[in-house]
């Protein structure tokens, strides 16, 4: 039953109509989106919550995208509410929009979430990039996997589940 919920989920985000670009993401005194990574951020607000789980190292690919699982991991599309900022020491501040909980660039995450298509995918033929977000995904972040943001867990969440 779990996996239908979630199968369900999945289709229902990939086919939720396009809304136009939001440009409300949050950014700290000071700094420009220019030094801030791609930051994209699903279209729709909702309750939905896809519970796969994704754990690896947060991190911004050469091509200035947010990843998880490192360089080569899947691009990452943030719950709406999600927040992205620059804080006072330099370091870039995620803050999930399910939970309030953050992390920060280059820690070890886990979240739950969804894996998106590939982009393009393993047969060559070119898949849509997604629309229902809140920025349109550039072209270098869209290659590879994408992982639909869910609950960002806490450091002591990731650690119990690294301990069972």
């Amino acid at each position: 039953m779990k996996n239908a919920k979630l199968s369900a989920a999945v289709v229902s985000l990939m086919t939720l109509p396009a809304c136009t670009v939001d440009t409300s993401t949050s950014v700290a005194a000071g700094s420009t989106r220019e030094n801030l990574p791609v930051f994209v951020r699903n279209s729709v607000r909702n309750d939905v919550e896809l519970e796969a789980l994704a754990q690896g190292r947060l991190a911004i690919d050469q091509n200035g995208c947010l990843r998880i699982g490192g360089e080569q991991g899947p691009f990452v599309i943030w719950h709406h509410d999600s927040r992205i900022e620059r804080t006072g020491d330099g370091r870039i501040k995620i803050t999930d929009g399910y939970s309030g909980n953050t992390a920060y660039v280059g820690d070890e995450i886990a979240m739950g979430g969804g894996q998106g298509n590939r982009v393009p995918p393993a047969t060559g033929a070119r898949d849509k990039t997604p629309t229902n977000v809140t920025e349109p995904i550039p072209e270098a972040c869209a290659a590879g996997e994408i992982w639909w943001a869910g609950h960002l867990m806490t450091d002591e969440e990731r650690q119990r589940l690294l301990n069972h």
